[in-house]
C-alpha cells in the first residue's frame, strides 16, 4: 500500500494560507482606519476622499465612519450598475470593515485623545505611513478590495479614454470640491481641507510602491 502523506498535510498548508491572508485583510483595514482616525484628530489636513467623509459626518448626523461607509456603498452600486455584475458588491466588504474600526477607534478607543502641538505632526506623519501599509496588507491579501479603482477603470471606459492620469486627478478633485462645497455651506469653513492633504496625494503611492517592493524582498529572502 502506498503511502501519501502530502495528501493530509495540504489541507493544514492550506489552512494556515488562509488564516494568513485573513489576518493580513484584518490588520490591513485595522492600520488604515487608525490611520484615518490619527490623521483627522492631527487636523493638518486629510485625504481627498476623507476630506469628503469628514465633511458629510460635520453637516449630517452621520459619524465619520458611517459616512466613509455611505460613500463606498455609493461608489460600489455605481460600479455594479455599470459593469451590471453583482460580483462588485464585494467591494464593499473592506469598507464597511474599516468604516466599523474608524468609528470603534474614534468614538471610544481614542476618542479623549487630542493631540496639541508637536504631537500634532507626529500624529499626522505616522497616520501618514499607516495608510499606505494597510492598503498594501489589503491588496497582498487577495481578499476584496479597489473600490476607487474599479470607480476610476468605470470612469476611464466612460470617457472613453486611457488617460489614466486624467481620470485619477479627476477622482482626486471631485471628492474635494463636494467636501469644500458642502462645509462652506453650511458651517463657512475648508473643513478638514489643508496643506496635508496635498501631502498625502504625492506620498500614498510611492510609500505603497516602497512597502510592496520590502514585502516582495523579504519572500525572495524566504
Amino acid at each position: 500500500m502506498i503511502s501519501t502523506p502530502h495528501k493530509t498535510s495540504e489541507p493544514r498548508i492550506l489552512s494556515k494560507h488562509n488564516i494568513t491572508h485573513a489576518v493580513l485583510y484584518v490588520l490591513g483595514a485595522l492600520f488604515i482606519a487608525l490611520a484615518v482616525v490619527l490623521i483627522v484628530k492631527s487636523e493638518l489636513g486629510t485625504t481627498p476622499w476623507d476630506t469628503l467623509h469628514v465633511a458629510i459626518s460635520t453637516v449630517s448626523p452621520l459619524t465619520l465612519g458611517m459616512a466613509t461607509i455611505l460613500v463606498a456603498v455609493s461608489i460600489t452600486i455605481f460600479v455594479i450598475w455599470y459593469r451590471k455584475s453583482w460580483r462588485y458588491l464585494l467591494m464593499a466588504i473592506p469598507i464597511i470593515i474599516v468604516g466599523s474600526f474608524i468609528d470603534l477607534l474614534n468614538l471610544y478607543i481614542l476618542d479623549e485623545f487630542v493631540p496639541v502641538g508637536n504631537v500634532r505632526m507626529v500624529t499626522f506623519l505616522f497616520g501618514s505611513l499607516l495608510l499606505p501599509l494597510g492598503g498594501v496588507f489589503l491588496i497582498i491579501s487577495k481578499y476584496p478590495a479597489g473600490v476607487f479603482d474599479e470607480l476610476m477603470l468605470a470612469l476611464m471606459k466612460i470617457f472613453k479614454t486611457r488617460k489614466m492620469l486624467f481620470v485619477r486627478i479627476l477622482l482626486e478633485l471631485s471628492p474635494i470640491v463636494i467636501a469644500v462645497l458642502l462645509t462652506g455651506l453650511f458651517k463657512g469653513t475648508l473643513g478638514s481641507l489643508y496643506i496635508g492633504t496635498a501631502f498625502l496625494v504625492i506620498i500614498i503611492g510611492p510609500m505603497m510602491q516602497f512597502y510592496i517592493n520590502i514585502i516582495r524582498r523579504i519572500k525572495d529572502e524566504d
